[in-house]
């Protein structure tokens, strides 16, 4: 049986919009994929947006360890370096995909629809995506990024 891992980024959307894409999906978990869960979008620092989830019956998870470290962007000369550092750390420290695999197999094996999300509203431009795609390669698995549409892309293909 194929495992699905959903992704889903805010850029450009209001908190409402957000939740119901969610909705929509039948998302059971979300999980939050910053180093550290603040914004200055309203309604997406994580106090708030917990209280958003969870008067709507999804789950809010942060997983700070997941994140894209603030050493790494703050270095990169790039966002696509940025990105490109994210892949090289995640080889670096190699208990993070298996920490991230164990906290989403958890919900998955509880019959859960799970999602994770960060800013970018694009995938391909987020390191939510390299993060996917690491789980991904470890098994019987997918991932399907929800609502790209919208916006431009930061990254060429």
């Amino acid at each position: 049986m194929t495992q699905t891992l959903f992704t889903l980024g805010y850029q450009q959307r209001s908190i409402d919009e957000f939740v119901s894409i969610l909705m929509g999906s039948k998302i059971d978990v979300l999980i939050d994929v910053r180093e550290t869960a603040w914004s200055h979008k309203p309604g997406f620092s994580k106090s708030a947006l917990q209280e958003a989830l969870e008067s709507s019956g999804i789950e809010y998870v942060h997983a700070a360890f997941a994140g894209n470290p603030k050493w790494l962007r703050a270095n990169a000369d790039s966002h696509r370096e940025c990105l490109d550092w994210y892949s090289w750390y995640l080889g670096e420290f190699s208990e993070i995909v298996p920490a991230f695999e164990e906290l989403v197999g958890e919900y998955l094996r509880a019959g859960k629809r799970v999602c994770i999300i960060c800013f970018e509203r694009h995938a391909g431009d987020c390191h939510r995506a390299i993060l996917a795609a690491e789980w991904q390669e470890r098994g019987a698995r997918a991932v399907h990024h929800l609502a790209t549409e919208g916006c431009e892309r930061l990254l060429t293909a």
